[in-house]
């Protein structure tokens, strides 16, 4: 095989230089099989230092507030000890972080990945700052849509997590490859096998990532990262699914779909306005027709959709 084109698949997680040869065939084939994909260099320097600088803020006015507003905290944020380790709807909090939302490059590959009627569902911070986090435990993000196995288990629902940070083998994610195809049972006996100790990993795999590059990774896959101290690790991650089965299956309700088409479409629109990316090609969002949700709605005030209030399970 060419070198350019080479899929690592071996004690790495796979990668693809993603502005040397885009996403290939045998990248997407990586992807859904392992259930994880290592895609390097997604920002510019310049974008990168804006998205670092956006989450400096946000995390520093965690610090500051001491609120469990949208963030999740390892104790209760008066007391000794706690930090703060994940932000929710970052989309609505910072700029250029929606602006991210609305990444022409990013964007393409979840139209290859989840198809044309990808819908952004979750988006976060997740982070480790000098102050230490826990160890997170082996764990999937979600379970098997019932009658949709392989929607979930071929990769089509996706945690897009663009790093801010060096995660290099000590504090990084760690995932086992083809996790994601094993049944709920599996899962649970290696999850607890895993567990048991501080910090096991085997039949893992590290995702060592640079600042810059995006991590993917199916949420069927088992993973999980170690307890660190002293060292930051700043992850902004988006969740896509396809709209068809959000619409005919959940977790949300139909609603919901129309909304974050609307918050799609106003990150695309967002980016291109802004002057330093008007020499992007913009992303042409184009969902099947029946699909098309946000028509008739009014512009939206908030890009903050809350989850709770559009859960139909």
């Amino acid at each position: 095989m060419n070198p350019v084109t080479k899929v690592r698949t071996d004690s790495r997680v796979p990668e693809c230089d993603i502005r040397r040869t885009g996403l290939l065939p045998e990248h997407v084939t990586a992807f859904r099989r392992q259930g994880v994909l290592a895609v390097r260099g997604l920002l510019t320097q310049e974008e990168l230092a804006d998205v670092q600088q956006a989450g400096k803020t946000l995390i520093d006015r965690a610090w500051s507030t001491r609120s469990m507003d949208d963030t999740v905290w390892t104790l209760e944020p008066h007391l000794p000890g706690a930090a703060p380790v994940r932000i929710e709807y970052v989309v609505d909090k910072a700029r250029p972080i929606a602006m991210l939302a609305g990444h022409p490059l990013l964007l393409q590959i979840m139209e290859q990945l989840v198809g044309p009627n990808l819908i952004p569902t979750w988006d976060s911070m997740v982070f480790k700052t000098p102050a230490g986090a826990p160890r997170l435990a082996w764990h999937r993000d979600a379970g098997l849509y019932a009658d949709a196995v392989g929607v979930t288990g071929a990769g089509r629902v996706i945690d897009a997590g663009i790093y801010l940070d060096p995660a290099p083998e000590d504090n990084c994610v760690w995932c086992i490859p083809e996790s994601n195809y094993w049944d709920d049972e599996r899962i649970r006996t290696t999850a607890d096998r895993l567990n048991a100790s501080e910090w096991d990993t085997t039949g893992a795999v590290p995702a060592v990532m640079r600042p810059g590059d995006v991590l993917l990774h199916n949420i069927l896959t088992l993973h999980g990262a170690p307890a660190v101290v002293g060292k930051q690790r700043r992850v902004v991650y988006f969740e896509f699914r396809p709209a068809e089965v959000e619409w005919q299956l959940g977790p949300h309700t139909e609603d919901y779909v129309g909304l974050k088409q609307q918050v799609l479409r106003s990150c695309v629109r967002m980016r291109a306005a802004e002057s330093r990316f008007r020499g992007e090609e913009p992303f042409d969002y184009r969902p099947a027709h029946s699909l098309r949700h946000w028509a008739r709605k009014p512009e939206l005030a908030t890009f903050r959709v809350p989850h709770e209030e559009y859960w139909r399970w």
